[in-house]
């Protein structure tokens, strides 16, 4: 039997409040990153809307051997998200490769 590995790959599409510069902006998104990373072991990039105040696009990528734990935590990430005030959360996607 073959050892295998998944890919879980999760998009997020970000409203910041109370955001008035890219200075304000920079400052909230470098802290969630940080949280994100520290928190549920991911890397996080942010890949849209960069020169937007209030807009972001978060990219997070996770591995692991099973299926149903990339699952678990792709939703942990999502209730997560959906909890910090500083941001609403608008769209999201998930996959796992």
């Amino acid at each position: 039997m073959a050892d295998r590995f998944f890919i879980g790959r999760c998009e997020f599409d970000l409203h910041i409040e109370n955001c008035r510069s890219l200075k304000d902006k920079r400052r909230v998104v470098s802290s969630l990153k940080e949280k994100l990373r520290n928190r549920y072991n991911v890397s996080v990039c942010e890949y849209g809307d960069l020169s937007l105040w209030q807009r972001t696009q978060l990219g997070v990528v996770m591995c692991g051997n099973d299926q149903t734990d990339l699952d678990s935590r792709m939703k942990a990430l999502l209730s997560y998200l959906n909890k910090i005030h500083s941001v609403s959360l608008l769209d999201y996607s998930f996959q796992i490769i």
